[in-house]
């Protein structure tokens, strides 16, 4: 008989990781496979409508090994499964070392300044970035998502920009022609839009990071933004989860 049913309960800010386009998951004994719903530093929940594991859970204990796959990247800890419902599981981090937390932040952080993202107003923008087509927003650090509609349909992206400032540099993911360039400045103009040193091999750490910030924007956004939105996200995880390699950090 499974255990009885506890109540989930965190403190921490929980980030989606988008459930039209699941951009992680969790391994279980090695071998079951569940997408993550939600995310905090505190823990977890996995979706489990997928498939009925419900014997497996009988025979595991509520504090267990898993495996965090987050954009092809992953790290290894414990967790104490503290929710069940036929729906979903939830679970609380063991921190009894450093080592998730610091795996963690590499994520949230970036998520949280997309959570602090705003519309800025049409008439402070010059030619074209005025137009309907475009939508800019931005928030602290300086942090700026820039998008443009496709002309095909409305509620998807043709081209993007996502600019952020880490260090002494500004680091840049620009989606054009369907394709990704990335690019790191000490230009402070090039926070807005294209920068002028890029990486036509590719720096997976800002794409993972640019990434993280269009999900956090993806947490307060309208809904008519979610589409786009959600249409550069799956964009990001197609490029990110391209390598069958999962690095392990």
């Amino acid at each position: 008989m499974a255990a009885p049913k506890l109540s989930e309960r965190r403190v921490s800010q929980r980030y989606v990781l988008s459930k039209e386009t699941p951009c992680g998951h969790v391994v279980f004994d090695k071998s079951v496979v569940l997408p993550i719903e939600d995310i905090s530093y505190g823990g977890f929940s996995v979706s489990t409508r997928t498939a009925d594991h419900q014997s497996f859970w009988e025979k595991t204990p509520r504090m267990t090994e898993v495996e965090v796959v987050i954009f092809g990247v992953s790290t290894t800890g414990r967790a104490l499964r503290i929710f069940e419902s036929k729906q979903r599981l939830g679970f609380a981090f063991c921190h009894d070392t450093a080592s998730m937390l610091i795996f963690l932040r590499r994520f949230i952080e970036f998520m949280r300044l997309g959570e602090h993202l705003n519309a800025l107003d049409k008439s402070g923008l010059k030619p074209p970035f005025d137009s309907p087509d475009w939508l800019f927003f931005r928030g602290d650090g300086p942090t700026s998502i820039l998008v443009h509609k496709s002309p095909q349909n409305s509620q998807m992206i043709d081209e993007a920009v996502i600019s952020f400032r880490e260090k002494d540099s500004y680091r840049s993911a620009e989606f054009k022609n369907g394709r990704f360039l990335t690019g790191v400045s000490s230009d402070t103009n090039s926070s807005f839009g294209k920068l002028s040193s890029t990486d036509q091999s590719l720096n997976e750490d800002i794409l993972r990071k640019a990434a993280c910030i269009t999900m956090g924007y993806a947490h307060i956004c309208s809904s008519e933004e979610r589409p786009m939105i959600e249409h550069l996200m799956m964009i990001f995880r197609n490029q990110l989860l391209s390598s069958p390699v999962t690095a392990k950090h």
